[in-house]
């Protein structure tokens, strides 16, 4: 099961990104591609899209939750190439540049219920999240 919490999700998370080398969180990709690997076991609950269109895009990653009744999950992934100092402001910008794209792309079309959008932003094992939750009848 996902973590609904988002500071259990993000700790949880953060605890995954601690696995890797740093050397291999690259790019955008490597961390969709980690958590797209996470993602298999759900898939008896969820139904994983993956990089498709949706809406008016094509998002990271939806976890949609074949049973409505249940919470579905928007993720939009962001990474930072740049050795800065002060990363974290990027990071901030960057989770919340993440949020918006999901609402305007409307990632969310075709989801019923209780829907969380996601906005991680990377620099190397560091991240940033922002957890947004909507309800759609």
């Amino acid at each position: 099961m996902i973590a609904e919490n988002k500071n259990d999700f993000l700790k949880n998370y953060q605890n995954v990104l601690m696995i890797p080398s740093y050397h291999d969180l690259n790019n955008e990709n490597s961390y969709h591609m980690m958590m797209l690997g996470m993602c298999l076991c759900l898939s008896d609950n969820y139904k994983i899209i993956s990089n498709r269109e949706e809406g008016k895009g094509r998002c990271d990653l939806i976890i949609q939750a074949h049973d409505e009744k249940k919470t579905s999950f928007i993720i939009e992934f962001k990474y930072f190439k740049e050795d800065k100092k002060d990363f974290e402001k990027a990071l901030d910008k960057l989770s919340n540049e993440a949020i918006q794209q999901i609402k305007d792309r409307r990632y969310d079309y075709d989801l019923k219920g209780k829907v969380i959008y996601i906005g991680l932003a990377h620099h190397g094992k560091d991240v940033m999240m922002k957890w947004e939750e909507k309800v759609y009848i």
